[in-house]
């Protein structure tokens, strides 16, 4: 009985407990609105200027902004008549990504959880706003690491504070579940963890007779079909022929002895479907591949033997089908979206098969004794990989199956010998899967952050050097600083919460109204998303561009399409373009070689957004958005010729003897030099991204040839006619290399 009464009582408290903090809950009420927080601004102050040891040290007038600007939020105690402020949130950025700057809950309301519905707010309200990521500088001494802590906010870094208290500085960074533009379809791959053979997961891809002429005979397209048959041979994809093949080889070849022909009967081929449906499919097929030959029965016996390859092709489920017929190239939409047979030509299907990743050396050294070489999964490496969160699964799905496997590349990353970061690349080993990669690094390492933003732009890079390509990176657990210098290159989410992989889209190359269409399909192909039929005018950076991914609309402005796709620009009929004169001595850091020097190099040239200085009299041409073309400069041995593209990312007025090391550390020119490039006390600091170097540096000569008219044979930026700009961006052939 007496446990009865015990228990009664104390459910009777509990009920009561509960009745009176969900009154003092339900009397708490968030504010986000500026025009009823501007009515407690000189609460927020003096709340602040209480306690400026955990908060800062701000001016007054920053509250001001900050409520106008839509970053602050209130927790407010009371109904509208009579409120009273109990604490905030102060939440600023720069898109995409969030910073809190203060949150505060006054002394008489702590121990209420505001600090949790402030946040709470906070989250979704960044959320809300598309923001992948928010981050919070929290001293290492204080009780707000608890409230972070509990909320997913990871210490991603710790730095030194200011020199008064000698404090150290947890950056605290927590992903958001923000819904991404592109929900990636699924794509097929090799199942984490499991060592299948390429057969049970590499699609089938059909070659026809040319192909192999051309990789057995001197022709024109001999050297895409050698890199062809060398991919399949590195196991880069899955190749056969079809029953037609050889009957038509058999028909075509002179002598029953020609080696040619012995050779071609030693490849791999598709298990034969009978006669009357290859028949009966071929003829369905004639219509759609050649209309008119079909339509007036004039149909020739290798027009017929074609057919019959395709069908073959479709009836036993390959993905893709490789001819240099262009009768057949022709009809791939028909063909992809009928029967769901894609068509390649072969150059193009040489481009999406080929790795790129040896073009890139890797060797190289900062001037702060930041080294890039490339490495083996050594013993060394794994015992990185694992001690930093990476699963055994994981290292087997980027492992080597063995010496003559060449899909996999590995680089390190070594701050005075010690190993900081590990990279490891796939190629993709079908056009229609993602490059894969791998990214780890030590999280407390000063040198980590340039180290990252290097590693992956040289991955970027490497994926997109002969196509466009799409880019898986795996997740690892507890790597937050990876997590957050891929997506601020760029890399989304490809599906909601902190443990989803990250993926890119890169174009690797300037598309113009002059190659639109053909770039549209590889595009497609390669990236998986589709562009409009037709090049659109230019209107501003954020106007929105018609899209579809996996047959979904959708919009997305021009400068985020250009961010999200880097390096890749779109040069929009009427699109503004300037040119720039850069000098030789800095234009290898500023563009980036096809090789890194081993000599020592500023951190600028391993970062992919980079400062150049300029005077502010090209203000007016260097203008956030604006795609510009760089010419290196005859004098002091320079090659007098535009040799990359690249966008301004941002530009801005600086004082030289005032510059913000952040900004220092991010220039190409520095110190004396920075003196002798530019006169005057004020400096333009251009940010550059989406820089691609020439395949074909533009001369000064030719680019006159092409419209150019500049009676200062470019001493100083100009603005260029848009005819003249798509002219020798498409003769100088942009690739990210």
């Amino acid at each position: 009985m007496t446990c009865g009464l015990e228990a009664a009582y104390a459910e009777t408290a509990a009920n009561r407990w509960w009745s009176i903090n969900r009154q003092n809950v339900m009397a708490f009420r968030i504010e986000t609105k500026p025009a009823a927080i501007l009515d407690f601004v000189a609460d927020i102050r003096a709340a602040a200027d209480s306690d400026k040891e955990a908060l800062g040290f701000l001016p007054g007038s920053a509250y001001d902004q900050a409520v106008h600007k839509g970053e602050l939020t209130i927790v407010l105690k009371g109904d509208a008549q009579d409120s009273k402020y109990a604490g905030h949130i102060w939440v600023s950025g720069t898109y995409p990504h969030a910073r809190i700057v203060q949150l505060f809950v006054a002394q008489p309301f702590r121990g209420q959880k505001l600090s949790t519905r402030l946040l709470r707010a906070a989250i979704q309200t960044a959320e809300a706003r598309g923001y992948l990521s928010i981050k919070a500088n929290v001293a290492a001494d204080l009780p707000a690491n608890h409230v972070y802590e509990h909320h997913g906010f990871v210490v991603a870094r710790t730095k030194p504070g200011g020199q008064a208290r000698n404090r150290q500085i947890h950056v605290r960074a927590r992903e958001l579940s923000t819904p991404t533009l592109f929900n990636y379809r699924p794509l097929p791959s090799v199942p984490v963890g499991e060592a299948s053979s390429s057969s049970d997961v590499q699609p089938l891809y059909l070659i026809d007779l040319n192909v192999f002429f051309d990789a057995t005979r001197k022709r024109r397209a001999t050297a895409a079909a050698e890199k062809i048959l060398a991919a399949a041979l590195n196991s880069g994809v899955r190749l056969a022929v079809t029953t037609e093949f050889v009957k038509e080889l058999q028909r075509t070849t002179i002598g029953k002895d020609d080696p040619v022909l012995s050779f071609a009967k030693q490849l791999p081929s598709v298990a034969a479907p009978s006669q009357p449906e290859v028949a009966s499919l071929a003829a369905r097929l004639a219509p759609l591949v050649f209309a008119d030959k079909a339509r007036n029965g004039q149909l020739s016996p290798n027009d017929t033997s074609d057919l019959k390859h395709l069908a073959e092709a479709i009836l036993v489920g390959a993905a893709g089908f490789v001819t240099s017929e262009r009768a057949i190239i022709r009809a791939h939409a028909d063909l992809v979206e009928q029967h769901r047979l894609s068509i390649w030509s072969t150059e193009d299907f040489a481009t999406f098969v080929t790795p790129a990743f040896s073009e890139l050396p890797a060797n190289g050294h900062a001037e702060h004794d930041l080294a890039f070489t490339e490495e083996a999964l050594s013993s060394e490496a794994l015992a990185f990989l694992k001690t930093h969160g990476v699963t055994d699964s994981t290292v087997v799905a980027f492992q080597r199956r063995d010496a003559a496997d060449r899909r996999f590349r590995y680089i390190a990353a070594r701050e005075a010998k010690a190993l900081i970061a590990f990279v490891a690349y796939r190629a993709a080993t079908d056009p229609n899967d993602p490059a894969g990669l791998l990214l780890v690094a030590d999280p407390r390492h000063p040198a980590t952050p340039t180290a990252l933003d290097f590693l992956i732009e040289h991955a970027v890079r490497a994926s997109s050097l002969s196509r466009p390509s799409l880019i898986e990176m795996a997740h690892t657990d507890d790597q937050p600083v990876v997590r957050r210098t891929a997506i601020a290159n760029g890399f989304l989410a490809a599906g909601t919460g902190n443990g989803s992989a990250l993926r890119k889209m890169t174009v690797g190359t300037a598309v113009t109204p002059a190659n639109w269409s053909i770039l549209r399909d590889r595009i497609q192909r390669g990236a998986g998303f589709t562009l409009p039929a037709d090049c659109p005018a230019f209107q501003d950076d954020e106007q929105e561009i018609g899209i579809a991914l996996d047959g979904r609309a959708a919009t997305v402005s021009l400068a985020n399409l250009e961010s999200m796709t880097a390096p890749g620009l779109f040069l929009l009929t009427g699109r503004p373009v300037a040119i720039v004169p850069i000098r030789r001595t800095w234009s290898e850091d500023l563009v980036g070689g096809a090789q890194l020097s081993l000599w020592p190099k500023p951190e600028a040239a391993f970062r992919s957004r980079r400062v150049y200085f300029a005077s502010v009299a090209n203000q007016h041409n260097l203008v956030k958005g604006r795609p510009i073309i760089l010419y290196e400069s005859g004098k002091q041995g320079g090659r007098g010729a535009a040799i990359a593209v690249a966008r301004v990312s941002s530009a801005e007025a600086v004082s030289k003897s005032h510059a913000p090391d952040a900004l220092l550390r991010a220039a190409v020119v520095r110190g004396s030099a920075l003196n002798d490039l530019v006169k005057g006390t004020t400096v333009l600091a251009v940010w550059f991204d989406n820089i691609m170097r020439f395949e074909n540096p533009v001369s000064f000569q030719r680019m006159e040839s092409f419209g150019m008219a500049d009676k200062t044979k470019l001493v100083k930026s100009h603005m260029l006619q848009f005819e003249t700009a798509v002219k020798i961006l498409d003769f100088g052939r942009p690739h990210a290399r």
